[in-house]
This record gives C-alpha cells, sequence and structure tokens, in this order.
C-alpha cells in the first residue's frame, strides 16, 4: 500500500520500494503537500500556486505547477491506490482509503482514541497515531503556507500534554477526558472526489 508522508518529510513510501522516495526539489514535493492535505478534494490551480509560491506568484509558476505535477505523476505511476487527477479548475490527489496519507491516518486514530471504551484501547490507539510522526511536519518545506500548517497541527491535532495525563496514567474516563481536552479536530469536510470520508 502506498502512503504518502507529511508528518516528517514530505515523500511517498512505495510498495515496490524499500524506502521513502524523495519526490523532487522542495517546491515539487509541496505541490504534493499541498494536494494530500485535502486528498480527495479537488484544490484549484489558483490556490495551489499560492501554497506552493506565495501570493503575488509569477505567471510562469502555473507552467512550473504542471511540470511539477507530471512528474509526481510518473513518481505515483506504480501505485494503485494513490494518483493525481486533473479536474476542472485543479488537481485532486485520489487516494483509495484513509490510511493512504499519514495525516488523515493519525486524525482518524486520534479520533478512534477519543471514543474508545477504555484506556488500555485508547493507549493503543494513541501511540499507533504518535508513531506515524518521524520528525517535525512537512520537514524541508518553506513558506507561508508550510509554516502556517505546521503551527496550525502543532496546536490543533496534537495535545498540549503527552505525560502526566496520558490515556492508561490515571482512573478511567475522567484522566482520558483532561487529556484529550486541548484536542480540538478541524470540522469535517463534506467535499470530496473520492469514496472515504476524510477523518478530522
Amino acid at each position: 500500500m502506498a502512503v504518502v508522508r507529511l508528518l516528517g518529510e514530505v515523500a511517498p513510501d512505495l510498495p515496490d520500494l524499500d524506502a521513502a522516495v524523495l519526490p523532487g526539489p522542495t517546491r515539487q514535493r509541496c505541490v504534493l503537500a499541498a494536494l494530500a492535505v485535502d486528498a480527495g478534494r479537488v484544490v484549484s490551480v489558483d490556490r495551489l500556486v499560492e501554497r506552493v509560491w506565495g501570493l503575488g506568484a509569477e505567471r510562469r509558476s502555473r507552467a512550473t505547477l504542471q511540470s511539477y505535477v507530471s512528474r509526481l505523476r510518473r513518481v505515483l505511476a506504480g501505485a494503485d491506490d494513490v494518483s493525481i487527477a486533473r479536474r476542472s479548475g485543479g488537481y485532486s490527489l485520489l487516494v483509495a482509503r484513509p490510511q493512504s496519507v499519514d495525516l488523515h491516518r493519525f486524525r482518524e486514530l486520534c479520533v478512534g482514541a477519543r471514543a474508545a471504551a477504555d484506556d488500555r484501547q485508547a493507549l493503543a490507539l494513541l501511540t499507533e497515531a504518535l508513531r506515524l510522526w518521524r520528525g517535525d511536519a512537512l520537514t524541508g518545506l518553506t513558506g507561508q503556507w508550510a509554516e502556517a500548517e505546521r503551527d496550525r497541527w502543532r496546536r490543533s491535532v496534537l495535545p498540549r500534554s503527552t505525560t502526566s495525563s496520558a490515556p492508561g496514567s490515571g482512573s478511567g474516563r475522567a484522566t482520558r477526558a483532561t487529556w484529550w481536552s486541548s484536542w480540538r479536530p478541524e470540522p469535517r469536510r463534506t467535499r470530496r472526489t473520492n469514496a472515504w470520508p476524510l477523518s478530522t
């Protein structure tokens, strides 16, 4: 199963290779990340250019974007469950399952941990979720959008404390409720082009 990794260095793990493939230069990897955060949804060309080059990008950025997308398609050509599709007005990263993007898998596991029947199950799910992190999110990417996403994930995805009140360190739902009180999942997105709902 191919996995697009954002929780660390941006790269796709492809099933036929032993290690993650670094898909080209920094901005090309930023294109992959900009599509992966909204996997299954159409990201407009204007939005992609803004995320990768920032506001006031030069006109030639659109042509460069097309080149980057073509290269990324070649990188992902061997994966049956991850691809980039051209859509009206933009592009979409199509994935067969939420596990195909580690960020969305992380969020799915966090939702499951919060709803778990007991602290033991919650701790198991949370441990699996935290193992997805291989360093700082979007490692190596620069620019306003990447920095803002990194900061937003730190504040709104990861709980502020993972030690004194982590699930399993105390008794029952009261402990878990205290631990999860700082975690604020993002609103569910309903517009998508693939079959599975993004877990946020």
